[in-house]
Parts: C-alpha cells; sequence; structure tokens
C-alpha cells in the first residue's frame, strides 16, 4: 500500500473530494474561499480502488492506493510515453538484487521435470489403478470398489462378471 499525503490547510470537509479509480487519482481542496487545489493525475500502474481509503483531516487529506499488482513503481505517475505493463520490469520482493531469480521460469521448469519423472514402485502402481478408475465405465468402478471391499484389499478386478 502507497500513501498519497496533500498537505493543504482544508477549510472544510465537506468541500473537499477525493476520487479514486483503476488508474487515475483526483482530488479537489477548498484552501479559503478564493483559493482551490486540485491534484488530477493518472497513475503509473493500476490500483485497487475498493481497497483504497482516504482520510480528510484539518491539515491534509490522506490517501492510500493499493496496488492491483506486486511490481515496483518508479514513479506515482504515469510519464509521458511510458508503458504502464513492463513486461521486463522486475515483480518483487526479491532479496537477490544483482541477481533476480526469474521465478515463473524456475516453475515451468519444476513442472516439466515432475511431469518427466519416472514413477517407481508403489507409486507408479497406484497411479496406473487412479487411471484405469478415473477412464473405466461405471461396471468397471463398480467392480474395483466391490473386488477390493471383499477381498480386504488384497485383489482388485475390473471385471464385474468375475466378481
Amino acid at each position: 500500500i502507497s500513501s498519497q499525503f496533500v498537505l493543504e490547510a482544508v477549510v472544510s470537509t465537506q468541500s473537499t473530494g477525493v476520487k479514486v479509480g483503476r488508474q487515475n487519482l483526483a482530488v479537489n481542496v477548498r484552501v479559503d474561499e478564493s483559493t482551490d487545489y486540485t491534484l488530477d493525475m493518472i497513475l503509473a500502474h493500476p490500483i485497487d480502488p475498493d481497497d483504497s481509503p482516504h482520510r480528510i483531516l484539518k491539515t491534509k487529506v490522506e490517501i492510500q492506493l493499493k496496488k492491483a499488482t506486486a511490481v515496483r513503481w518508479e514513479t506515482l505517475e504515469k510519464q509521458d510515453g511510458a508503458e504502464s505493463s513492463n513486461p521486463n520490469q522486475r515483480v518483487y520482493p526479491s532479496s537477490n538484487r544483482r541477481n533476480p531469480v526469474d521465478w515463473d521460469r524456475v516453475e515451468a521448469e519444476a513442472v516439466k521435470e515432475d511431469a518427466e519423472d519416472k514413477k517407481e514402485g508403489d507409486q507408479a502402481l497406484n497411479e496406473l489403478f487412479q487411471k484405469i478408475y478415473a477412464d473405466g465405465s461405471e461396471e468397471t468402478k463398480r467392480a474395483m470398489i466391490k473386488s477390493f471391499q471383499e477381498s480386504g484389499g488384497t485383489v482388485l478386478s475390473t471385471n464385474w462378471d468375475e466378481i
């Protein structure tokens, strides 16, 4: 959550307006009868407007902006010509500043390794039975359950006629 403060003496909380949008912020403060302070900006990245509260006090207007995505903001306001979503921008938190880890790549490699691993022993057998049960007809499923229960876990049959 990022906090934004507008430090102006607020004459009346009724004459002060704060509007928080997905990627914009608008504040209007009546300082005195002849002076208004207006802040209207397009934010560098999207925020969650429903979870971005604000407080209007006599000495300041306090606005908390909750980020929609966990990226590091270089600036609060969007710069002219700057892209809102930079694909090379590092997602944080990261404790390694010199050689940041691409966790998406690490996850993809782990999933690929898990898929390539050959199961052995009981694990391979259980996986085979689960596949047979999942792909089998209702009759096959009933036969497997009945044969397993009646044998006390020693026999597993897929043929209903043999049970």
